[in-house]
């Protein structure tokens, strides 16, 4: 190692006492040069090692070595062999290291090189690991009176050691492959007995209510090592688990629902008495009793999540959740409806034990309700609903103020935080409640308990004037359970929603500034019945409502009240069974509130609901939209230009560009009005840093501006979407992962002016086409996109025009050369082929002359290629699988006939014929003598995926009206056949019939009479 041990020192020194700020950066660059220096991590770790140099010192040693040493230790530059050893031994001195932010990372370390090692070079880890365990139980067995960790050295490495194996258990838990579960056998067959007796310790201490907290702390290890076992052996298929597991889990089990309310009882004696001042002994050991609780809870839910039924079928698995849930009636039975927040240890029920009562009852209400139909009784489940909605659902002090301060803020955290049920009580409490609630599916109509409940509850609620905040707490948590249990109360009946909504239009004009509470969840309310009763959608008194909470503003109303009657207002129309005449009457007055609002909301979150809502209107109402698309299109801009540096800018302009999409959508042929607000979104889309965000967002936009375009140079040449295709044409050559998203950009751009296209932008486009081919290489679906690209190019492009474009940009030469290939993919040659056949169909002549040049200039033999040519169409010829494709080539075939050249009249008597009548054979007769035959189908047919994205855009009919005159799918196939016969007779076919097949003749008479 370059830099020597005092050297290091002295960097440390530094880098924890810093002096300047370029001094500092100066040693981090130094320090960084060194992780690449042989051993300098070994030195590193003697240093968090020794106690001669600072706390600090240490520290940084200590989480550097541990943090480089999980990634580098494979390195034997980095690491040599050699010192391994004196690596490992020294991570076991870190056990009596009782500073746990120098211990813990080395520790960690351990535990990361095992997941390397053991048990190929570490076999003695258990035991190294075991040793300084029993030294301390037998330190902890020889004292006198109750066990205590009277030393401090005993102390630290019994915590120490344990949280070593909890972290070892942890971490070889997840293994799945086999040495998993051998090195997992082996770590409890050594760690059970011994950590068992720990616990036991542990619990001979605080039955007696003694307060050693390093006793406490180390129970608590003890529990989450041998959980951890539990959560393995539970975790097998029922066939695999061992007796002596489940036997292990049952004792566990017993353990933790005996020890769980004397753990409580404990804790509240102490928090009855806090000691002032509060020693650091007292705090470390009401903290170490609550997340021991907290370790209990959260192993019963893991086991409850694994195996339910089974869980609950143990003996004390229901009676501890019980136990827990009675705990939380109980304080929330004693509160005046607003639970603490606060989860501190020395509150006696502290936010995070009640959170887990809720859950654990969550967890297992599906089992009581069919397996414990004793406890599942109506009085539990009432006395469980009125908990619910009485004291968990109304909203809290902390609610109101931010609701007061900041209501966009607080409706977008309220909508945005999926995760909140875990560790918010009114979320949890909507959750309890739905599990509640499904938990009594099984029960016929006439028993289910909640719906005549809440029916009740709702009446005596409806009666209570809105007149002061407790009343309207109380109808805002009534409401917020209605509207969770929608569903069930719409399907028993008995809720008159259009009564309810004409007591709410008692009280909502009011303009009673308390109301703003009451009318923010009655909109929510809406959206959610609604979408339970989607009849309810109907009701004149609903839209009248939400449109009435949608456009008040003033002190009786909010943000959080007109963004969330915006988002029942996308509810409310998002009914796709329902014919949406509904909502046409208030179809004008909703959009002039929603753009309002987009103005209005100070939040992008807020501005993106209303962008939601009104791409959803826009789908639904189709061209009803069409006269106020100008004023949606304008509001744009200066949306995109002020969310611009905002947190969730990039989330906001990517609605902004989904919304800009459906109005292009609904615009239709009209949507070339709208260009200029397109083509920079697009433009700005395909760029970092927004392309990062939303590139494929950019890409569809793209995409339905060509398929609703009337023209690519609409409103002008400078601001169409012809000024795109430049960008497309380059991407295209070079961009291979957004390959299959830009071809029907391209395929839409040639439907719309293939003639225009290729001679502004044909040398560049063949060109790109065939850089895309090469990059490619074997990519077989990439070549195979390309070439359908190819194929419409040739069959709507200008040939003559064409031809010099083909053979310029070596895409001719690429198709004749790979034709040669017969170790290619069959269909990559068929669609080679079919790009030949469709040259010949369209002009034969120029096929013909495309051959030639292209022998001139390769410097070949212009006869002998056509003969190669012609040998490639027969030989793939079996490649070609469609009906409408195998029938193209058939046809190109027949029109080489019709230009009397002498190597394609040769060809009449084998190939030709042959090709004629395999096709002829295979083909369905049409069901007019005039149509297509019965076998062919139309490109849509073909592509129903492609179609229906077109199908009602004016791409649709560009793509029909050309799909329509393709002869290959228009004309059929006999009489074509007797046409390029008898055209070929003129021009000297006769001879070369005459001395065809004779029995090819017949056959080929037959089908063509």
């Amino acid at each position: 190692m370059a830099m020597q041990a005092p050297d290091l020192r002295v960097l440390l020194h530094s880098l924890v006492n810093i002096t300047s700020n370029e001094q500092y950066a100066r040693d981090q660059q130094t320090l960084t040069a060194l992780f690449k220096e042989p051993e300098f991590l070994v030195h590193l770790q003697g240093f968090a090692a020794d106690r001669s140099l600072s706390q600090p010192e240490r520290l940084l040693a200590s989480v550097i070595t541990a943090r480089e040493l999980k990634t580098k230790w494979r390195s034997k530059q980095l690491v040599p062999e050699a010192r391994k050893p004196e690596i490992r031994e020294r991570l076991f001195t870190f056990l009596e290291e009782p500073d746990n932010s120098i211990a813990r990372p080395q520790l960690g370390l351990l535990v990361a090189i095992a997941r390397i090692e053991f048990p190929r070079a570490f076999p003695n880890l258990p035991q190294l690991l075991l040793n300084p365990l029993l030294t301390c139980l037998a330190h902890l067995g020889s004292a006198p009176g109750a066990a205590t960790a009277s030393s401090s050295t005993t102390s630290t490495i019994l915590l120490n050691t344990l949280w070593t194996i909890n972290a070892l258990v942890k971490e070889w838990r997840s293994v799945k492959i086999a040495v998993g579960a051998q090195v997992m056998h082996t770590l409890e067959e050594v760690f059970v007995a011994p950590v068992g007796q720990v616990l036991e310790i542990w619990g001979k201490t605080v039955t007696n209510g003694e307060g050693d907290w390093v006793i406490n702390e180390a129970g608590r290890y003890a529990f989450k090592i041998l959980a951890r076992f539990c959560q393995w052996h539970w975790g097998k298929a029922k066939n695999l688990q061992s007796a002596q597991g489940r036997e292990h889990i049952k004792l566990l089990l017993h353990h933790s629902v005996h020890y769980a309310p004397i753990i409580q009882a404990h804790r509240l004696r102490l928090v009855q008495h806090i000691p002032q001042p509060t020693p650091p002994e007292f705090t470390k050991l009401s903290h170490s009793l609550i997340k021991h609780l907290r370790a209990i809870g959260k192993w019963w839910r893991v086991m409850i999540g694994t195996d339910p039924k089974g869980w609950c079928h143990l003996e004390g698995a229901t009676a501890g959740v019980g136990w827990w849930w009675s705990a939380v009636g109980g304080v929330m039975a004693g509160s005046d409806g607003a639970v603490s927040n606060d989860d501190s240890d020395d509150n006696p029920y502290p936010k995070r034990f009640l959170l887990l009562g809720m859950l654990l009852f969550k967890d297992i209400l599906p089992i009581l309700a069919v397996d414990h139909q004793a406890i599942f009784t109506p009085d539990f489940i009432l006395t469980a609903l009125h908990l619910l909605i009485d004291k968990l659902l109304p909203l809290t002090s902390t609610d109101l103020e931010a609701l007061e301060d900041e209501p966009e803020e607080w409706l977008v955290a309220e909508n945005n935080d999926e995760e909140a049920w875990a560790f918010e009580f009114r979320p949890c409490a909507e959750r309890v409640l739905i599990a509640l609630n499904n938990a009594c599916r099984h029960l016929p109509a006439d028993r289910k308990p909640i719906e005549p409940e809440m029916l009740k509850i709702l009446a005596q609620t409806e009666a209570l004037p809105p007149s002061d905040l407790p009343n309207i707490l109380r109808k805002e948590a009534v409401y917020c359970a209605v509207g969770r249990l929608s569903r069930s109360l719409a399907t028993h009946g008995g809720v008159d929603f259009n009564g309810f909504l004409n007591g709410v239009g008692s009280w909502l004009g009011q303009g009673v500034p308390l109301h703003r509470i009451l009318k923010r969840r009655v909109a929510w309310l809406i959206g959610q019945w609604v979408g339970s009763d989607e009849e309810s959608a109907k009701l004149d008194l609903v839209w009248q409502i939400l449109l009435h909470l949608l456009a008040e503003r003033g002190e009786s109303s909010d943000l959080a009240v007109n963004l969330t009657a915006v988002t029942s207002i996308k509810e409310c129309v998002d009914l796709w069974e329902l014919d949406i005449s509904y909502f046409l009457p208030y179809l004008q007055k909703t959009v002039e509130e929603l753009v309002k609002l987009l103005g209005e909301a100070t939040t992008l979150d807020g501005k993106r609901y209303v962008n939601d809502a009104i791409g959803v209107v826009i789908e639904r109402v189709e061209d009803k939209i069409l006269p106020y698309l100008p004023t949606l299109a304008q509001a744009i801009p200066g949306l995109w230009h002020g969310a611009s540096g905002l947190e969730g800018e990039w989330l906001f302009k990517a609605s902004l560009v989904v919304l800009t999409t459906k109005i292009v959508t609904a615009a239709k042929e009209s949507s070339g009005n709208f260009m200029e607000l397109v083509i920079p979104l697009i433009e700005e889309s395909l760029q970092p840093p927004a392309k990062d965000f939303f590139e494929e967002d950019g890409i569809i936009l793209w995409q339905t501006a060509l398929h609703n375009g009337a023209s690519p140079y609409q409103p002008t040449h400078e601001t169409g979407l012809i000024r795109l295709l430049p960008g497309l044409l380059h991407a295209t050559s070079e961009n291979m992962d957004l390959l299959s998203k830009l071809l029907p950009l391209l395929d839409s751009y040639l439907l719309l002016d293939a003639a225009g296209i290729v001679s502004s932008y044909g040398s560049p486009m063949c060109a790109a086409l065939m850089q895309a081919i090469t990059t490619s290489g074997k990519n077989a679906q990439n070549v195979n996109r390309i070439l359908a690209t190819v194929s419409l190019l040739v069959h709507i492009g200008p040939l003559q025009q064409l031809a010099g474009l083909l053979l310029e940009s070596g895409l001719f030469s690429h198709i004749l050369v790979a034709l040669e290939d017969d170790k290619a993919s069959g269909t990559i040659l068929a669609s080679y082929l079919h790009i030949l056949a469709r040259i010949a169909m369209r002009d034969p002549t120029i096929f013909l002359q495309l051959v030639a040049e292209q022998a001139r200039i390769s410097h070949r033999d212009g006869h002998k290629l056509l003969e190669e040519v012609f040998d490639a169409m027969w030989r793939n010829f079996d490649y070609v699988g469609e009906a409408r494709a195998r029938k193209a080539v058939a046809m190109g075939a027949g029109a080489l006939l019709t230009t009397g050249h002498q190597q394609a009249l040769e060809r009449l008597d084998g190939e030709f014929l042959n090709m004629f009548l395999d096709v002829l054979g295979e083909l369905q007769p049409a069901d007019t003598p005039s149509g297509p035959e019965a076998s062919v189908n139309h490109w849509k047919d073909d592509h129903p995926v492609a179609w229906g994205e077109i199908e009602h855009a004016p791409e649709g009919v560009r793509r029909k009206t050309l799909e329509d005159a393709d002869p290959a799918y228009a004309v059929p196939l006999r009489a074509y056949v007797v046409d390029v016969l008898t055209r070929a007779q003129g021009v000297g076919l006769g001879p070369y019939w005459d001395k065809a097949d004779a029995g090819a003749k017949n056959s080929l008479q037959k089908f063509l009479a």
